[in-house]
């Protein structure tokens, strides 16, 4: 298994039974004010978008980017698909042409092989097959189009790709045995608090005590999934116009 960062919460998972394209993210977001960083635009995303697999957690537009879809991922590939209780992101995907969804089940171990999940046996992946689990956050305090993060197993590596979800049952992770790598987001991605209309001092203390939270945040989940390889991803975002330097912190790039 090879997992390369595309940017961002970007990454394209090689395995020897397919390769998987996650949250491809690469045009501006959010009234083009949310850039990609470090820049990502000189990848080769044909390349990557020949992907037998794409797997997008969540309809946030720092994930789910229709142009980079629309341009240049395979609309053949097989969409791992978050068990969500809204179509939401099924609806947009196929909106742009994508037409083999894999429905997973929350938090269950499928066995997936080309278009087809079954429950997974005890045994070892084989020969163009793979262990996947989706876990899909649903509750009220995730938002409306939730979030999610995925597990893949090719019987040898095992990558636990978190992006910006924050799943509570970490035990479902034991079907895996150990991970071997762990994608996790270690900062904001976030309007909060650069855009509310709060004195500057105050904004800047809040900014100081969120980023402080996504930190413990971020250890507190390494630690319970004691991954042998940790990958910070999935933040932040970079703002390069001058009026909203400043959301970047140090207000220099």
């Amino acid at each position: 298994m090879q997992v390369t960062s595309v940017g961002h919460a970007g990454f394209h998972i090689q395995t020897e039974a397919g390769s998987i394209l996650c949250d491809p993210w690469v045009n501006p977001a959010y009234f083009a004010s949310w850039f990609p960083f470090p820049d990502n635009t000189q990848l080769d995303w044909d390349a990557l978008g020949a992907c037998d697999y794409l797997y997008v957690s969540h309809l946030h537009k720092d994930h789910f980017d229709p142009e980079n879809l629309a341009k240049h991922v395979n609309r053949d590939a097989t969409v791992l698909l978050p068990d969500y209780p809204v179509p939401d992101l099924e609806r947009e995907l196929r909106a742009l042409g994508f037409h083999k969804f894999a429905a997973t089940q929350d938090s269950v171990k499928h066995r997936l092989k080309g278009s087809e999940l079954t429950a997974a046996p005890d045994t070892p992946p084989g020969p163009g097959e793979l262990d996947i689990m989706i876990i899909a956050l649903r509750a009220p305090a995730d938002g409306p189009i939730g979030d999610s993060g995925i597990v893949v197993s090719d019987g040898e590596t095992t990558v636990f790709n978190m992006n910006d979800a924050r799943p509570v049952d970490m035990d479902v992770l034991q079907e895996f045995g150990k991970i071997d790598v762990h994608l996790l987001q270690y900062s904001g991605a976030i309007w909060y608090p650069m855009v509310y209309d709060i004195p500057k001092k105050t904004k800047a203390n809040f900014g100081k005590q969120k980023r402080q939270r996504g930190m413990d945040r971020c250890r507190s989940y390494i630690e319970q999934v004691d991954a042998t390889w940790v990958v910070p991803s999935a933040g932040p975002p970079v703002f390069l116009e001058q009026m909203r330097i400043h959301g970047n912190g140090g207000g220099v790039l």
